[in-house]
């Protein structure tokens, strides 16, 4: 498949509004997509979709995915209930914050915490958005241009060029200033430590610094998908050069390409434009013996299908939603807000918590504890990863029970102890970081949270596939996602019963 630029074309209109005629469109055009892929699954790479309009149909207790209406427990914990939360967010796609997918899934979600009893509003707001038409990259041959399959860098400027490649290894500082790069394109091996930890992040500044006209870069996913970011230090308007991501297996030609002295050349048809996104938010009155409220979050923008990132964390919102709405006031102590954000994988570091911290100071300040749900289940998967050969075979092994997992914390020693023994008790292997602010997963959720002050958890985890066109609902183990959520419950349930200063006491 052409790496979705064409599905671009027909989903990234400039209006917030698709047409019944567009999206006969859009679907024809994933069938000829998958023609001219021959092996591509489209139930699997695009999480068997139908029409996004019949998406936000469903009945309280009730879900259609697949055409099949199926009634499911009403425990808000039962594991195919959450399941299908995830399924049924992951016919929107691509959620790109300010696109149209992104506002059909920020419909969806208000009515799940709607009917989960919440008091809820869907709250847009201005933002730069990126308007992405189309791309293309192209290796230059003696008698012929060879398209290569890309993605690009979010948010880098848009533009077309021809340049020599040039190879600068990992991009760190030695290796761009030992090759002079005025006016050149590098190719960047970029590693991804724990799928998560880009190496690259100051690379495409600094390389623009120093004259390069043009970035190629893989972010370390499994076989030949490619993994896409947003610059670590996006400046909008004044990003200064195009910059895309590749595949391992095209990088490695890209580096074999530099050492020919050979050129590559590109479009990207992109700029940003004033666009309009979305905070999902429900509000769950408590009983009002403990002032400050307690929030719980999850982003729900995603690159494509995004079913770990961030399906599972939604899902588990709205399970959480509707649990704590279920029980009596007086087991609600503290006031609480459920929240989906946008702006965290697509348009970072805009958008997201730092939005709400911007816009509602007052809100922010007065929070006791702030909880992000973000990849909560998945298979456990190994991505044996290297700087050669071993990248280009792509070695995945696939193992038994849970992926690894992360506790993130503010140096609050009440979250910690209070999480730790649910970890134990619904066997969720985690090592536990008390880090927040300084080393967190998202600088842009609980790290944000963290910078002003406010107790934070994340618990959370990245498998090899995450951030790729691979991450669909068929990976989520619904079972290992109920343990996961029911964990977050009981420690909510838990906090509830605690004051800001037992949460905040330093002992």
């Amino acid at each position: 498949m052409k790496y979705l630029s064409r599905l671009v074309g027909e989903l990234s209109a400039r209006s917030d509004t698709t047409s019944d005629m567009s999206l006969l469109k859009r679907r024809a055009f994933l069938q000829r997509s998958a023609l001219v892929a021959g092996a591509v699954a489209l139930p699997v790479a695009f999480g068997g979709c139908k029409s996004s309009s019949q998406s936000s149909t469903s009945t309280p207790g009730s879900n259609s995915v697949g055409g099949e209406q199926s009634v499911l427990s009403s425990d808000p914990m039962n594991p195919e209930r959450l399941h299908s939360w995830v399924r049924q967010l992951c016919e929107f796609q691509p959620r790109w914050a300010g696109y149209p997918e992104e506002r059909r899934a920020a419909e969806w979600l208000a009515a799940r915490l709607s009917e989960a009893g919440l008091n809820t509003k869907i709250e847009p707001y201005d933002m730069r958005k990126w308007q992405l038409d189309d791309w293309r990259v192209a290796l230059i041959h003696d008698t012929y241009d060879e398209e290569i399959k890309s993605f690009p860098m979010w948010s880098t400027k848009g533009g077309s060029g021809t340049a020599e490649l040039v190879d600068v290894g990992l991009g760190t500082e030695p290796e761009l200033l030992a090759r002079n790069i005025q006016g050149k394109a590098v190719v960047v091996t970029g590693k991804a430590l724990l799928n998560v930890f880009a190496t690259y992040k100051d690379t495409y500044r600094r390389a623009a610094e120093l004259g390069a006209v043009a970035m190629f870069v893989t972010s370390d996913a499994p076989d030949n998908l490619i993994r896409p970011t947003s610059s670590g230090q996006n400046n909008l308007d004044d990003n200064e050069i195009p910059a895309f991501q590749l595949g391992a297996q095209d990088l490695a030609r890209l580096r074999d390409a530099a050492r020919d002295g050979a050129s590559i050349t590109w479009r990207l048809d992109a700029e940003h434009v004033d666009g309009t996104t979305h905070d999902v938010v429900g509000r769950l009155p408590g009983s009002g013996a403990e002032a400050g409220p307690i929030m719980v979050c999850a982003h729900y923008d995603a690159w494509f299908t995004g079913a770990l990132d961030n399906a599972t964390g939604v899902a588990g919102l709205i399970g959480l939603a509707e649990h704590f709405a279920s029980l009596p006031v007086q087991d609600r102590p503290h006031d609480m807000i459920f929240v989906g954000v946008t702006g965290h994988d697509v348009g970072f570091p805009y958008g997201g918590v730092h939005h709400r911290v911007d816009a509602h100071p007052d809100e922010v300040t007065s929070l006791d504890l702030f909880v992000n749900l973000d990849h909560l289940a998945a298979k456990g998967e190994e991505h044996i990863s290297g700087t050669g050969l071993i990248d280009m075979l792509g070695l995945v092994v696939e193992r038994p029970g849970d992926e690894e997992r992360m506790l993130f914390t503010t140096a609050h020693p009440a979250l910690a102890r209070t999480f730790l023994p649910y970890l134990v008790k619904y066997g969720l292997l985690a090592g536990v970081l008390p880090t927040i602010p300084t080393v967190n997963a998202n600088s842009d959720l609980e790290g944000a949270m963290g910078e002003i002050g406010v107790p934070s958890v994340n618990l959370t985890m990245a498998t090899p596939h995450y951030h790729t066109e691979e991450d669909t609902p068929d990976r989520i183990p619904a079972e290992q996602l109920s343990r996961a959520v029911s964990a977050h419950r009981d420690f909510l349930e838990d906090m509830q019963g605690m004051s800001r200063g037992q949460i905040m006491s330093p002992l």
